[in-house]
């Protein structure tokens, strides 16, 4: 009898969840995969008079080192001021060096140092020296050079005792930003204020109405006044809030109104943590999965989008559908997430499309309790001691955050976890070695993330035994290549090699093209080499699946185009072109890609080239193209893409330009020229109607751009490096431009002071080229008195 009614009762809470769910689709909108990401994540009310405070702090005042703190509770917007104000023209143009840190509860002064030098210098590995002489490093890098370090998130005075030897003092005028939640930290400060009514209704409207389009009832708006008001003038929570509004009908607002009025006496901070937990609770399931997976990143990491969605298709979270790719209906997910403020977007491509994103530390601690009471991921700090997992109730997924010289020493037996992640800013000491017998106990594993950790010079055998992966990166030196054991994998989806030695990477035609189930294949830092095969092209089998690729070696000749046609379906791809043994000057110099119909990303290095000529035909699907130390001779071809958008032109390999005839680009919305031989950029008539966005660097020999540029609907000029350049040529663009009624064009040059000043806060992808990762000091030349929102 006991039975009969558990079973009964199991079945009661089964129609009670089914009928709950039918409720939430109800209330809650289908998550669309299709369309541009929404501007959610640039509707904002700033605090003008607290902005003007903290720039005026930091370019005026004391020559001497100063010390300025942005404090107030979480949520309330320091992170958001500080990113503000860094990006500033106002700022940009004043100091010599930028770079940002972020801190966080959990930290060591290593990985602060390696944060810094990385902003200051993207060229140099540092991560195999100790800290003394990182810090040595630090110093040197910023003598002489007026600079700007922000430590976001500081928690104690410890973290910046351990820093601040490494800033030298030189009468310059340099500053130190700081956020923090302590009043007390160190340096002048500069107390956040809460949002006022007025303004705390102007952001909650004005994130409504960038989500949904339609409008709201006048009953709805007097609900939003009337939770903005009781919001406790918390930025936060109000972005979170028209997250959880927007999937609701009116009778769910009032629902909501309910649960902020009796919330808003227990303190700001606590209001906000109850807000998070209810949009969580509004999210659909799949997206519940999304978010907390969230927790196995490190607390204010930037993550790549890319690897992001990657890994949610390797965990089975996003859902197949036979309209989209599972790469699109991911990011469909992502733009979901935006919509309802969970997620922040970090940095953009010029497409529009989300390159990083993060969470804030409060849904950052949420997503991690949550996960591990659900027993979905489990995460596990060891910066101080040896690492012990070995935990009875197993859980499904096992997220480690340690220095590498722990992970080594590290016991992990988890015999049932599907998935182990490890991560740390310090990585890639060639000199510590990890024994990786434990993966023998681990053959259930779908996810394996080891690209913090050396391999070595090989592929350790242990990893053949893991048939069930789905997602795989490493890192190593592998002189030896990739192994053909690789094809013991044969449900890898997702497959990343990180490598720090400039070799070519060797793997078997015959093993890559036995890999049916890969999506992407990528090496960072070497090419691919796989032209090693039986030359029975015709019969091997097609990667219908493979999406994205990079880097890889492709041989002049008439195999080339046998094996790009094993990738039917890719969408991006990057590659290098060279010349085989037997290539003579008389053979032929011909690249077809024309038949690639979905190929919307190329990047293409043709250095190894003799003479850069070749002669391409690529397909009209082409939406972004880079060129690398190419002929001029190419570029009447490009014109003919329709579809294209963003295109660099990279490091020209012949004489000057050789123009015979205008080349029109229709659609074209980006243009970057970098260290090219140009003297006379030629170009009449309306050759680019698109163009929104031009970037010259390092182009020593132009003097004058064309004055057709005036006629596209441009918005931003950047100019790096070219001493050459008449400025006042940028006269008659400026005022064609104002004739259209563009009032709001921006002309930034940037002074010369060290090339390797640069910002990146954010995981980089690798293999697709930056939108404008370099920054320096910037000129001014004309703008609208906004705030700049590019990347300086």
């Amino acid at each position: 009898m006991l039975f009969d009614e558990v079973a009964e009762g199991i079945k009661r809470v089964k129609s009670e969840a089914q009928e709950a769910a039918k409720s939430l689709r109800h209330l809650t909108p289908q998550v669309s995969s299709s369309g541009s990401i929404s501007t959610v994540d640039k509707a904002e009310v700033v605090l003008q008079d607290v902005e003007q405070a903290v720039i005026d702090k930091l370019i005026k005042g004391l020559k001497q080192l100063d010390v300025i703190s942005i404090v107030g509770v979480a949520g309330l917007g320091k992170t958001f001021l500080a990113q503000r104000v860094y990006r500033d023209p106002r700022i940009t143009s004043h100091f010599h060096i930028q770079a940002w840190s972020y801190i966080s509860q959990t930290y060591c002064k290593k990985d602060l140092l390696l944060q810094i030098l990385a902003c200051i210098d993207q060229k140099t590995q540092f991560s195999e020296k100790d800290e003394y002489q990182l810090a040595l490093e630090l110093w040197q890098c910023l003598l002489r050079q007026r600079f700007l370090i922000v430590l976001d998130d500081v928690w104690d005075i410890e973290a910046w005792n351990a820093l601040k030897s490494s800033f030298p003092e030189k009468n310059n005028g340099s500053r130190i930003l700081l956020t923090s939640r302590l009043t007390d930290i160190v340096g002048k400060p500069c107390n956040l204020r809460t949002l006022s009514e007025s303004e705390s209704c102007e952001l909650l409207q004005k994130k409504l109405a960038v989500i949904r389009e339609g409008g709201y009832s006048q009953e709805q708006n007097l609900l939003g006044w009337k939770i903005a008001k009781t919001c406790n003038g918390m930025p936060l929570s109000i972005a979170i809030i028209s997250g959880i509004l927007a999937t609701l009908g009116e009778a769910g607002w009032e629902e909501v109104a309910k649960m902020v009025s009796l919330t808003a006496m227990v303190g700001a901070t606590e209001q906000c943590r109850r807000i998070l937990k209810l949009s969580y609770r509004h999210l659909p399931d799949h997206l519940k999965r999304c978010i907390l997976y969230f927790g196995a990143f490190r607390e204010d990491q930037e993550i790549c989008v890319r690897r992001l969605t990657w890994l949610w298709i390797a965990e089975g979270f996003v859902q197949k559908s036979e309209s989209e790719c599972l790469e699109k209906i991911a990011e469909g997910y992502i733009r979901a997430l935006i919509n309802r403020s969970l997620v922040m977007v970090g940095q953009r491509r010029y497409a529009g499309e989300v390159k990083t994103c993060r969470i804030h530390d409060l849904l950052h601690v949420f997503c991690v309790k949550k996960a591990k009471k659900q027993n979905f991921l489990q995460l596990v700090r060891g910066y101080d001691e040896d690492l012990t997992f070995d935990e009875p109730y197993n859980p499904r997924r096992l997220s480690i955050q340690a220095q590498p010289k722990h992970f080594i020493k590290s016991r992990i037996i988890c015999p049932q976890i599907r998935s182990l992640l490890y991560s740390s800013r310090d990585f890639g000491v060639r000199q510590l070695r990890c024994n990786f017998r434990f993966i023998f106990l681990l053959k259930l594993l779908n996810v394996l993330d080891l690209e913090n950790i050396s391999l070595g010079s090989d592929f350790p055998r242990e990893l053949w035994s893991l048939v069930q992966l789905r997602y795989l990166a490493v890192l190593g030196w592998l002189k030896n290549g990739i192994p053909s054991s690789l094809e013991m994998l044969s449900n890898l989806e997702t497959f990343l090699v990180r490598t720090k030695d400039d070799v070519g990477l060797s793997l078997l035609q015959d093993t890559l093209l036995k890999m049916q189930k890969l999506r992407h294949l990528h090496v960072y830092g070497a090419l691919i080499d796989i032209r090693l095969a039986n030359d029975n092209l015709e019969s091997s089998s097609l990667l219908n699946n493979l999406d994205t690729f990079s880097t890889m070696k492709l041989y002049l000749g008439q195999s080339m185009e046998k094996m790009i046609r094993k990738f039917p379906n890719i969408r991006q791809l990057k590659c290098c072109l060279v010349e085989s043994a037997e290539f003579t000057a008389d053979s032929n110099r011909v690249m077809v890609m024309n038949f690639l119909s979905h190929l919307e990303s190329l990047k293409l290095n043709l250095g190894k080239v003799t003479m850069h000529c070749v002669e391409l035909y690529l397909p009209s699907s082409l939406q972004k193209l880079t060129l690398e130390e190419f002929s001029w001779c190419i570029i009447s071809t490009i014109g003919k893409l329709p579809n294209l958008q963003v295109l660099r032109l990279n490091r020209q390999a012949d004489g000057e330009e050789k123009q015979d005839k205008e080349i029109f680009f229709p659609k074209l919305k980006f243009l970057k020229l970098k260290s090219l031989k140009i003297v006379r950029w030629k170009g009449l008539g309306h050759c680019f109607p698109s163009l929104e966005k031009l970037v010259l660097d390092d182009c020593k020999k132009l003097q004058k751009l064309p004055s057709c540029l005036g006629e596209s609907p441009l918005k931003l000029i950047e100019v790096h490096r070219c001493p050459n350049l008449d400025r006042n040529s940028f006269e008659g663009i400026e005022e064609q431009q104002m004739d259209y009624g563009n009032m709001d064009l921006k002309i930034l040059i940037s002074e010369e002071f060290e090339e390797s000043s640069s910002w990146s806060v954010g995981d980089s992808d690798g293999w697709l080229p930056e939108e404008i990762d370099e920054s320096s000091s910037w000129l001014e030349i004309q703008t609208d008195g906004q705030a700049n929102d590019h990347l300086p």
